[in-house]
Formats: C-alpha cells, structure tokens, sequence
C-alpha cells in the first residue's frame, strides 16, 4: 500500500495532486458549515451554593472580617421565561373545520433555549461566621453588604464569630 501511495507521488501527474489539493480545500471549507460542539457546562442544581460562595467571597474583603463561612436560605429556586412561538392549524372537511390543532415551541439559540426574563431566588435569611464577626463595625460592615444587595432586616441576619 505505501509503494502505491509512494508512486503516485514520485510520479509526474501533476494533475493528481491538483486533485487532491482541492479535495483537501473542499474539505476544508465544508467543514465551516458544521457547527463546533460547544462544552457542556455543569451547574450546580442547588441556587444556593452560588449565591452563598459570592457573599463569601464579598464579605471576607471586607477589612476585619478575616475568613468567612455563609450560609442562605431562599424563599424558592428562582424561574425563567423562555421565549415560544404559537403555531395554529386547521384541517377543513367537506362539511367544514373537522380539526383544529395549536402547537406551542420554544424559540432556540446556540443549542438552547431563548430566555425572555429571568427571576433570581428570593433570599430569605444569611447567617455569617466570620474571624471578625465579634467586632460591632465589622457587623455593621457585613449588615450593610446583606442589606444593600437582599433588603435583608437584622432579624433575618446574623453575624457569629467564628471559632
């Protein structure tokens, strides 16, 4: 098989190359009309978790707060809007409409859904457990993060310090 391969290319048909060249562009371009693969991105099912890893990370720059741990509770899991075209169809018989059928599909993009609006999760409570948490003006600094960004009251949070 190599000694075959080997005498077409030693040999003077440049005309076979010729051909293989294009065969290679053809190739080439229709390879541009498949769409790439995107990766699967894995997100965490539980909104929580990312929502708690944020204010960690917010809360322990904030000076004397030192190394922080946090936990919420939410009042649900957030929602989505998708965006979906109606489609209507209507068979007519001799005596008529015999059948009438409405169909409803949701409008894709990039391998997925269209979304119209989003709800984020409603927060309902923070704890904090923080190095600093003993210290009033780092309570007062971590209470003004959780009430600039939940409308949180102090009743719905609580600062520790931790052990």
């Amino acid at each position: 098989m190599m000694e075959k391969i080997k005498n077409l290319l030693t040999a003077k048909k440049p005309w076979l190359l010729f051909i293989l060249g294009l065969a290679g562009i053809g190739l080439i371009f229709l390879s541009s009309f498949f769409p790439e693969s995107e990766p699967e991105t894995v997100s965490d099912p539980d909104p929580a978790v990312g929502i708690e890893q944020r204010l960690e990370q917010t809360i322990s720059r904030i000076k004397g707060a030192g190394e922080t741990h946090v936990m919420v509770t939410l009042a649900d899991t957030g929602s989505r809007e998708y965006l979906s075209e109606e489609e209507e169809r209507e068979e007519y018989g001799d005596s008529g409409i015999s059948s009438r059928e409405r169909t409803e599909h949701y409008v894709t993009s990039g391998g997925g859904a269209v979304v119209v609006s989003e709800q984020q999760p409603e927060v309902t409570g923070v704890a904090v457990v923080c190095e600093g948490g003993d210290r009033a003006e780092v309570q007062t600094d971590v209470y003004e993060v959780i009430y600039a960004l939940y409308g949180l009251t102090t009743a719905r949070v609580s600062i520790e310090k931790m052990q």
